[in-house]
Protein backbone atom coordinates (compact mmCIF):
# COMPACT_ATOMS: atom_id res chain seq x y z
CA UNK A 1 0.00 0.00 0.00
CA UNK A 2 2.79 2.59 0.63
CA UNK A 3 3.84 2.13 -3.02
CA UNK A 4 0.24 2.76 -4.09
CA UNK A 5 -0.07 5.83 -1.87
CA UNK A 6 3.11 7.24 -3.36
CA UNK A 7 1.82 6.79 -6.92
CA UNK A 8 -1.43 8.47 -5.84
CA UNK A 9 0.50 11.62 -4.92
CA UNK A 10 0.63 11.30 -1.12
CA UNK A 11 3.82 12.36 0.66
CA UNK A 12 5.35 10.77 3.76
CA UNK A 13 3.77 13.28 6.15
CA UNK A 14 0.29 12.58 4.79
CA UNK A 15 0.84 8.80 5.08
CA UNK A 16 1.87 9.27 8.72
CA UNK A 17 -1.22 11.37 9.46
CA UNK A 18 -3.40 8.66 7.92
CA UNK A 19 -1.78 6.01 10.12
CA UNK A 20 -2.21 8.21 13.19
CA UNK A 21 -5.93 8.65 12.44
CA UNK A 22 -6.19 4.89 11.95
CA UNK A 23 -5.02 4.13 15.49
CA UNK A 24 -6.97 7.07 16.97
CA UNK A 25 -10.16 5.55 15.54
CA UNK A 26 -9.32 2.24 17.23
CA UNK A 27 -9.27 4.03 20.60
CA UNK A 28 -12.58 5.79 19.89
CA UNK A 29 -14.18 2.46 18.89
CA UNK A 30 -13.34 1.02 22.32
CA UNK A 31 -15.29 3.81 24.01
CA UNK A 32 -18.27 3.58 21.63
CA UNK A 33 -18.85 -0.18 21.13
CA UNK A 34 -18.98 -1.45 24.71
CA UNK A 35 -21.47 -4.22 23.95
CA UNK A 36 -20.98 -6.46 20.92
CA UNK A 37 -20.89 -10.10 19.81
CA UNK A 38 -17.83 -11.72 18.24
CA UNK A 39 -19.52 -12.79 15.00
CA UNK A 40 -20.96 -9.33 14.40
CA UNK A 41 -17.55 -7.75 15.10
CA UNK A 42 -15.75 -10.22 12.82
CA UNK A 43 -18.17 -9.43 9.99
CA UNK A 44 -17.79 -5.70 10.52
CA UNK A 45 -13.97 -5.90 10.46
CA UNK A 46 -13.52 -7.08 6.84
CA UNK A 47 -16.48 -4.94 5.77
CA UNK A 48 -14.80 -1.83 7.16
CA UNK A 49 -11.51 -2.89 5.54
CA UNK A 50 -13.27 -3.34 2.21
CA UNK A 51 -14.84 0.13 2.42
CA UNK A 52 -11.34 1.47 3.09
CA UNK A 53 -9.99 -0.33 0.01
CA UNK A 54 -12.76 1.12 -2.18
CA UNK A 55 -12.00 4.61 -0.86
CA UNK A 56 -8.26 4.49 -1.57
CA UNK A 57 -8.26 2.89 -5.04
CA UNK A 58 -8.19 6.36 -6.57
CA UNK A 59 -7.23 9.15 -4.14
CA UNK A 60 -8.32 12.60 -5.32
CA UNK A 61 -7.07 14.52 -2.27
CA UNK A 62 -5.47 13.83 1.14
CA UNK A 63 -8.76 14.28 3.01
CA UNK A 64 -10.22 11.31 1.18
CA UNK A 65 -7.26 9.27 2.44
CA UNK A 66 -7.59 10.64 5.99
CA UNK A 67 -11.29 9.76 6.19
CA UNK A 68 -10.66 6.29 4.76
CA UNK A 69 -7.83 5.67 7.26
CA UNK A 70 -10.01 6.80 10.16
CA UNK A 71 -12.86 4.51 9.10
CA UNK A 72 -10.45 1.59 8.72
CA UNK A 73 -9.22 2.09 12.29
CA UNK A 74 -12.49 0.66 13.63
CA UNK A 75 -11.54 -2.72 12.16
CA UNK A 76 -8.62 -2.92 14.62
CA UNK A 77 -11.15 -3.11 17.46
CA UNK A 78 -13.66 -5.28 15.59
CA UNK A 79 -11.07 -7.90 14.71
CA UNK A 80 -8.18 -7.98 17.17
CA UNK A 81 -9.96 -7.51 20.51
CA UNK A 82 -12.34 -10.38 19.82
CA UNK A 83 -9.67 -12.51 18.16
CA UNK A 84 -7.27 -12.16 21.09
CA UNK A 85 -10.01 -12.93 23.62
CA UNK A 86 -11.08 -16.05 21.70
CA UNK A 87 -7.47 -17.17 21.27
CA UNK A 88 -6.30 -16.83 24.87
CA UNK A 89 -9.52 -17.93 26.59
CA UNK A 90 -9.00 -21.30 24.90
CA UNK A 91 -5.35 -21.49 26.00
CA UNK A 92 -4.13 -23.45 29.02
CA UNK A 93 -1.83 -21.58 31.40
CA UNK A 94 1.13 -23.82 30.63
CA UNK A 95 0.68 -23.26 26.86
CA UNK A 96 0.45 -19.44 26.76
CA UNK A 97 3.91 -18.92 25.23
CA UNK A 98 3.35 -21.51 22.52
CA UNK A 99 -0.13 -20.20 21.69
CA UNK A 100 1.15 -16.62 21.60
CA UNK A 101 3.84 -17.87 19.23
CA UNK A 102 1.20 -19.32 16.91
CA UNK A 103 -0.82 -16.09 17.10
CA UNK A 104 2.10 -13.85 16.17
CA UNK A 105 3.51 -16.19 13.53
CA UNK A 106 0.30 -16.08 11.46
CA UNK A 107 0.94 -12.51 10.30
CA UNK A 108 4.56 -13.05 9.24
CA UNK A 109 3.66 -16.25 7.37
CA UNK A 110 0.99 -14.37 5.41
CA UNK A 111 3.50 -11.57 4.91
CA UNK A 112 5.81 -14.00 3.11
CA UNK A 113 3.18 -14.79 0.47
CA UNK A 114 0.83 -11.81 0.17
CA UNK A 115 3.33 -9.06 -0.80
CA UNK A 116 4.91 -11.28 -3.44
CA UNK A 117 1.49 -12.00 -4.93
CA UNK A 118 0.48 -8.34 -4.66
CA UNK A 119 3.68 -7.08 -6.26
CA UNK A 120 3.36 -9.59 -9.11
CA UNK A 121 -0.31 -8.73 -9.75
CA UNK A 122 0.39 -4.99 -9.74
CA UNK A 123 3.20 -5.51 -12.24
CA UNK A 124 0.71 -7.29 -14.53
CA UNK A 125 -2.21 -4.93 -14.03
CA UNK A 126 -3.45 -3.02 -10.98
CA UNK A 127 -7.00 -4.28 -11.56
CA UNK A 128 -5.84 -7.84 -10.76
CA UNK A 129 -4.64 -6.64 -7.36
CA UNK A 130 -8.01 -5.12 -6.49
CA UNK A 131 -9.87 -8.23 -7.74
CA UNK A 132 -7.69 -10.46 -5.55
CA UNK A 133 -8.42 -8.20 -2.57
CA UNK A 134 -12.15 -8.62 -3.21
CA UNK A 135 -11.85 -12.43 -3.37
CA UNK A 136 -9.95 -12.60 -0.08
CA UNK A 137 -12.53 -10.30 1.49
CA UNK A 138 -15.31 -12.76 0.57
CA UNK A 139 -13.33 -15.73 1.93
CA UNK A 140 -12.71 -13.92 5.22
CA UNK A 141 -16.33 -12.83 5.50
CA UNK A 142 -17.63 -16.37 4.94
CA UNK A 143 -15.17 -17.96 7.40
CA UNK A 144 -16.85 -16.04 10.24
CA UNK A 145 -19.73 -18.55 10.02
CA UNK A 146 -17.38 -21.27 11.30
CA UNK A 147 -16.37 -19.38 14.46
CA UNK A 148 -17.77 -19.85 17.95
CA UNK A 149 -19.79 -16.79 18.96
CA UNK A 150 -19.54 -14.95 22.27
CA UNK A 151 -20.50 -11.52 23.57
CA UNK A 152 -18.63 -8.86 25.47
CA UNK A 153 -20.12 -6.09 27.56
CA UNK A 154 -17.73 -3.94 29.50
CA UNK A 155 -17.12 -0.75 31.44
CA UNK A 156 -14.07 1.01 30.05
CA UNK A 157 -12.89 2.15 33.51
CA UNK A 158 -12.96 -1.41 34.80
CA UNK A 159 -11.05 -2.56 31.73
CA UNK A 160 -8.31 0.02 32.35
CA UNK A 161 -8.14 -0.90 36.03
CA UNK A 162 -7.83 -4.59 35.14
CA UNK A 163 -4.41 -4.01 33.55
CA UNK A 164 -3.10 -1.68 36.26
CA UNK A 165 0.07 -3.73 36.75
CA UNK A 166 0.99 -3.80 33.05
CA UNK A 167 -0.55 -0.72 31.44
CA UNK A 168 2.62 1.40 31.46
CA UNK A 169 4.46 -1.47 29.72
CA UNK A 170 1.65 -1.65 27.17
CA UNK A 171 1.79 2.12 26.52
CA UNK A 172 5.57 2.00 26.00
CA UNK A 173 5.13 -0.93 23.62
CA UNK A 174 2.53 1.03 21.63
CA UNK A 175 4.75 4.12 21.63
CA UNK A 176 7.54 2.12 19.97
CA UNK A 177 5.40 0.09 17.53
CA UNK A 178 5.08 2.72 14.76
CA UNK A 179 8.58 1.71 13.68
CA UNK A 180 7.15 -1.63 12.56
CA UNK A 181 3.65 -0.64 11.42
CA UNK A 182 4.46 2.66 9.74
CA UNK A 183 8.06 3.86 9.76
CA UNK A 184 9.72 0.84 8.09
CA UNK A 185 6.96 0.44 5.45
CA UNK A 186 6.92 4.17 4.59
CA UNK A 187 10.59 5.09 4.95
CA UNK A 188 11.56 2.05 2.86
CA UNK A 189 10.23 4.13 -0.05
CA UNK A 190 13.47 6.11 0.19
CA UNK A 191 15.11 3.09 -1.43
CA UNK A 192 12.42 0.90 -3.05
CA UNK A 193 9.79 2.17 -5.49
CA UNK A 194 9.04 -0.95 -7.58
CA UNK A 195 5.93 -2.91 -6.42
CA UNK A 196 7.59 -6.29 -6.99
CA UNK A 197 10.84 -5.33 -5.25
CA UNK A 198 8.85 -3.83 -2.37
CA UNK A 199 6.88 -7.08 -2.15
CA UNK A 200 10.13 -9.07 -2.03
CA UNK A 201 11.40 -6.83 0.78
CA UNK A 202 8.25 -7.30 2.89
CA UNK A 203 8.27 -11.05 2.20
CA UNK A 204 11.87 -11.19 3.43
CA UNK A 205 10.77 -9.49 6.66
CA UNK A 206 7.84 -11.91 6.99
CA UNK A 207 10.08 -14.97 6.64
CA UNK A 208 12.41 -13.75 9.37
CA UNK A 209 9.47 -12.94 11.66
CA UNK A 210 7.83 -16.34 11.19
CA UNK A 211 11.03 -18.21 12.06
CA UNK A 212 11.67 -16.07 15.13
CA UNK A 213 8.17 -16.45 16.56
CA UNK A 214 8.02 -20.23 16.44
CA UNK A 215 11.55 -20.45 17.82
CA UNK A 216 10.81 -19.10 21.30
CA UNK A 217 7.12 -19.67 22.17
CA UNK A 218 7.29 -23.31 23.22
CA UNK A 219 10.68 -22.78 24.91
CA UNK A 220 9.35 -20.08 27.30
CA UNK A 221 6.49 -22.36 28.31
CA UNK A 222 9.00 -24.98 29.42
CA UNK A 223 10.98 -22.67 31.69
CA UNK A 224 7.98 -20.47 32.69
CA UNK A 225 10.19 -17.36 33.06
CA UNK A 226 9.17 -15.06 30.24
CA UNK A 227 10.15 -11.80 31.98
CA UNK A 228 13.81 -12.95 32.01
CA UNK A 229 13.81 -13.04 28.19
CA UNK A 230 12.29 -9.55 27.98
CA UNK A 231 15.54 -7.95 29.18
CA UNK A 232 17.82 -9.05 26.32
CA UNK A 233 15.03 -8.70 23.74
CA UNK A 234 14.02 -5.14 24.70
CA UNK A 235 17.64 -3.98 25.04
CA UNK A 236 18.48 -5.50 21.64
CA UNK A 237 15.45 -3.79 20.07
CA UNK A 238 16.52 -0.48 21.67
CA UNK A 239 20.01 -0.74 20.19
CA UNK A 240 18.80 -1.72 16.70
CA UNK A 241 16.20 1.09 16.75
CA UNK A 242 18.86 3.70 17.57
CA UNK A 243 21.04 2.37 14.73
CA UNK A 244 18.24 3.20 12.27
CA UNK A 245 19.26 6.86 12.71
CA UNK A 246 22.26 6.06 10.49
CA UNK A 247 20.32 3.93 8.01
CA UNK A 248 18.01 6.40 6.23
CA UNK A 249 20.80 7.14 3.72
CA UNK A 250 22.10 3.57 3.40
CA UNK A 251 19.85 1.00 1.72
CA UNK A 252 21.90 -2.04 2.77
CA UNK A 253 21.99 -1.00 6.43
CA UNK A 254 18.26 -0.24 6.30
CA UNK A 255 17.46 -3.73 4.94
CA UNK A 256 19.74 -5.38 7.53
CA UNK A 257 18.27 -3.47 10.49
CA UNK A 258 14.71 -4.01 9.25
CA UNK A 259 15.41 -7.74 9.20
CA UNK A 260 16.82 -7.64 12.74
CA UNK A 261 13.75 -5.78 14.01
CA UNK A 262 11.49 -8.28 12.29
CA UNK A 263 13.38 -11.13 13.96
CA UNK A 264 13.16 -9.58 17.43
CA UNK A 265 9.65 -8.14 17.25
CA UNK A 266 7.54 -11.34 17.14
CA UNK A 267 9.56 -12.69 20.07
CA UNK A 268 8.89 -9.45 21.97
CA UNK A 269 5.17 -9.56 21.10
CA UNK A 270 5.02 -13.16 22.24
CA UNK A 271 6.64 -12.37 25.60
CA UNK A 272 4.89 -9.05 26.30
CA UNK A 273 1.42 -10.34 25.41
CA UNK A 274 1.94 -13.53 27.42
CA UNK A 275 3.00 -11.34 30.37
CA UNK A 276 -0.34 -9.50 30.19
CA UNK A 277 -2.29 -12.77 29.93
CA UNK A 278 -0.31 -14.35 32.78
CA UNK A 279 -0.99 -11.48 35.19
CA UNK A 280 -4.72 -10.91 34.52
CA UNK A 281 -7.64 -12.98 35.75
CA UNK A 282 -10.22 -11.50 33.37
CA UNK A 283 -8.95 -11.98 29.79
CA UNK A 284 -11.83 -10.06 28.20
CA UNK A 285 -11.28 -6.90 30.26
CA UNK A 286 -7.50 -7.24 29.97
CA UNK A 287 -7.57 -7.35 26.17
CA UNK A 288 -9.88 -4.33 26.00
CA UNK A 289 -7.68 -2.30 28.38
CA UNK A 290 -4.59 -3.46 26.48
CA UNK A 291 -5.95 -2.14 23.17
CA UNK A 292 -6.69 1.29 24.70
CA UNK A 293 -3.14 1.83 25.99
CA UNK A 294 -1.54 0.16 22.98
CA UNK A 295 -3.30 2.39 20.45
CA UNK A 296 -2.86 5.55 22.54
CA UNK A 297 0.87 4.79 22.56
CA UNK A 298 0.86 4.27 18.78
CA UNK A 299 -0.83 7.65 18.22
CA UNK A 300 1.79 9.41 20.38
CA UNK A 301 4.61 7.54 18.63
CA UNK A 302 3.30 8.54 15.21
CA UNK A 303 2.90 12.16 16.31
CA UNK A 304 6.58 12.19 17.38
CA UNK A 305 7.51 10.60 14.03
CA UNK A 306 5.58 13.28 12.15
CA UNK A 307 7.36 16.03 14.11
CA UNK A 308 10.75 14.42 13.44
CA UNK A 309 10.07 14.09 9.70
CA UNK A 310 8.78 17.68 9.49
CA UNK A 311 11.84 19.13 11.23
CA UNK A 312 14.49 16.90 9.67
CA UNK A 313 12.94 16.69 6.19
CA UNK A 314 14.06 13.80 3.97
CA UNK A 315 16.40 12.04 6.45
CA UNK A 316 14.85 11.93 9.94
CA UNK A 317 17.03 10.55 12.72
CA UNK A 318 15.88 11.83 16.15
CA UNK A 319 12.72 9.68 16.13
CA UNK A 320 14.86 6.55 16.14
CA UNK A 321 16.75 7.73 19.22
CA UNK A 322 13.45 8.54 20.97
CA UNK A 323 11.90 5.17 20.12
CA UNK A 324 15.10 3.35 21.08
CA UNK A 325 15.01 5.11 24.46
CA UNK A 326 11.36 4.05 24.82
CA UNK A 327 12.25 0.38 24.55
CA UNK A 328 15.18 0.85 26.95
CA UNK A 329 12.72 2.45 29.40
CA UNK A 330 10.59 -0.70 29.11
CA UNK A 331 13.52 -2.86 30.29
CA UNK A 332 14.43 -0.43 33.09
CA UNK A 333 10.82 -0.26 34.30
CA UNK A 334 10.60 -4.05 34.36
CA UNK A 335 13.84 -4.23 36.38
CA UNK A 336 12.65 -1.51 38.80
CA UNK A 337 9.28 -3.12 39.48
CA UNK A 338 10.54 -6.67 39.86
CA UNK A 339 13.96 -6.23 41.47
CA UNK A 340 14.04 -2.81 43.20
CA UNK A 341 10.56 -1.74 44.32
CA UNK A 342 9.20 -5.32 44.08
CA UNK A 343 5.73 -3.94 43.28
CA UNK A 344 4.88 -6.85 40.99
CA UNK A 345 6.12 -10.30 40.10
CA UNK A 346 5.80 -11.06 36.39
CA UNK A 347 6.10 -14.61 35.08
Amino acid sequence: MPIHFLTQGLNFNQMLIGSMLNFAAAVIALFVFTKLSAKVAWRLAPLVDFIYVLMIIHILNPWQFYIASFIDGFSIYFFFVFYNIAHFEQTKKNKIGHRAGLLFSAGPVITILAPLLAGYLIQLNLIFFWLASGIFFLITFLLVNLQKDFKIEFNIKRALDEIKSTRLFIFLEGLWEPINFTIIPIFSLFFIKSPLKYGLFIAYLGLIGALATLLLGRFTDKIQKRSVFLYPITISIAIVTCLFAKATSNAYLWILLSGLIQFLLPIFWNLSTAMVVDTQANIKLAMIGREVFLNCGRVVGLLLTLISLSLEKSRPFSIFIILGATMLAYALLLFWRTKISKQHSYL
